[in-house]
């Protein structure tokens, strides 16, 4: 390219981002941790495509949702979208493959989605999900599989702790019926969106939501966020107020006692792990349309305010848009960018060492034996890099330090004539030369453990 063309300047989109090396090292960590956590609990990994025909995705949350959704006419004249969750595309999914699935499925999924909301901290338009979901059973069971797992996953990461918070869509129905006796379903759905802003924008401010829809008043409006948010001796919403409120409405008190069994349930494992806290919050109410059932939502302990890291919750009529068969579900989400950036705003993020052998190559006659002990290393699940330019070892051995590399390997003409190599151990300076080649791994392996 001619010098003077005029260059473009290297900028990014509002709302997405670039990984550098340490960063995208640990998300693939925790991707493989997340993945290993799933597989060992018998969850099954599936893939659908970024875009979506606009009908299947448009529909499945609040107008505002919506509108957050990249949308656009293809080649063929097609409205497609891109997906904003993996929930509703696996809906699509489950209902066009239902004949080839084992149900109960466990499903696993994780791919990037897209949203063209507000950006803010740690909320970016472009965001990795992992989705574990259970579908085609309606029992507390899966509840409680979907939630352990959960906790199971976000328990082995570096965070400092969390509380998980759960809710029920049911009890807020009925709570909802018992304070405003008449409420139709857009004025139900009107006051879980309000209820759903309550952590951000106060109680009075979602009094004043609430008492303008239909059927509502303020002041039944304020005695049902008194019951809401109150509290028992384990900072959970006091179950006691809620069976109070809920008196002589079965179906409501039948889903409170399935929501003791899950918070039993939970207490065990938490109680075992002890990673972090599990508890009621009939606050919680989730945004999006689906949900009919438990809903839940975690918070880091150490940035109140930062936001959900994960959330999900139970959604029995999702694919009934795509099939008569009824096909009930349970499932979440970590937003693992979220994660990611608490994990950098908490300074959880690794610096830049590593296990790394570097290999400096000092001669062009030692190029080949370098390439060779590099691949044995390799074959070793040994992490190897080698110089690029040989000459000038005391610029590798910069390089090599600027990459976070432990040990050097030294090759030049004679080390290749004696068949021998010299290791140099970073954070001391020592060097020991004159290494005999033929025990290459199992030396590089000692040290390494003995590091």
């Amino acid at each position: 390219m001619n010098s003077t063309t005029k260059k473009i300047e290297p900028r990014r989109l509002k709302g997405f981002r670039d990984f550098m090396p340490d960063l995208m090292e640990l998300r693939s960590r925790l991707q493989s941790d997340i993945r290993r956590h799933a597989k060992l609990a018998g969850f099954r990994e599936i893939g659908t495509p970024v875009l979506e025909y606009a009908e299947t995705l448009l529909g499945q949350g609040s107008d505002e949702t919506d509108k957050q959704v990249y949308r656009f006419e293809d080649h063929g004249e097609r409205k497609v979208a891109m997906r904003f969750d993996l929930t509703v595309p696996f809906a699509r999914f489950v209902a066009e493959h239902q004949g080839e699935l084992v149900f109960p499925f466990k499903r696993l999924q994780i791919g990037d989605v897209w949203r063209g909301e507000n950006t803010q901290k740690g909320r970016y338009r472009e965001f990795c999900q992992c989705d574990l979901d259970i579908i085609g059973v309606d029992s507390v069971n899966a509840d409680i599989e979907i939630l352990a797992c959960f906790y199971k996953i976000l328990s082995g990461f570096d965070l400092g702790g969390f509380t998980m918070r759960l809710g029920n869509r049911v009890l807020l129905s009925a709570m909802l019926g018992k304070a405003f006796p008449g409420i139709d379903a857009q004025g139900e759905t009107d006051a879980l969106i309000a209820l759903d802003k309550l952590d951000k924008i106060g109680a009075d401010s979602v009094s004043d939501l609430l008492g303008k829809i239909p059927a509502a008043s303020v002041t039944s409006a304020k005695d049902l966020l008194a019951c809401l948010q109150s509290r028992d001796s384990s900072g959970g919403t006091d179950r006691g107020k809620i069976r109070d409120y809920l008196a002589g409405h079965e179906r409501g008190l039948m889903e409170l006692q399935r929501m003791e069994a899950i918070l039993s349930a939970m207490s065990e494992v938490s109680g075992s792990t002890k990673g972090g806290d599990v508890r009621l919050d009939l606050s919680i109410a989730r945004g999006l349309g689906y949900y009919t059932g438990v809903v839940f939502e975690t918070t880091l302990d150490s940035l109140p305010g930062f936001g959900s890291i994960s959330s999900g919750g139970r959604y029995n009529n999702l694919a009934e848009r795509f099939t008569n068969r009824s096909l009930p579900g349970v499932g979440g989400s970590i937003g693992l960018d979220r994660l990611l950036a608490g994990m950098e705003e908490l300074g959880k993020v690794a610096s830049k060492k590593t296990n790394m052998v570097f290999i400096a190559v000092a001669t062009d006659d030692a190029l080949n034996a370098a390439l060779m002990m590099a691949g044995e290393l390799r074959d070793a699940n040994v992490a190897c890099d080698i110089g690029l330019t040989t000459g000038k070892v005391g610029n590798q051995f910069k390089h090599a330090d600027r990459l976070g590399c432990p040990l050097v390997i030294t090759l030049g003409t004679s080390e290749v004539q004696s068949a021998t190599y010299n290791l140099k151990t970073m954070a001391t300076g020592e060097e020991s030369k004159g290494l005999p080649r033929a025990g290459l791994v199992q030396n590089i392996l000692q040290v390494m453990k003995t590091r």
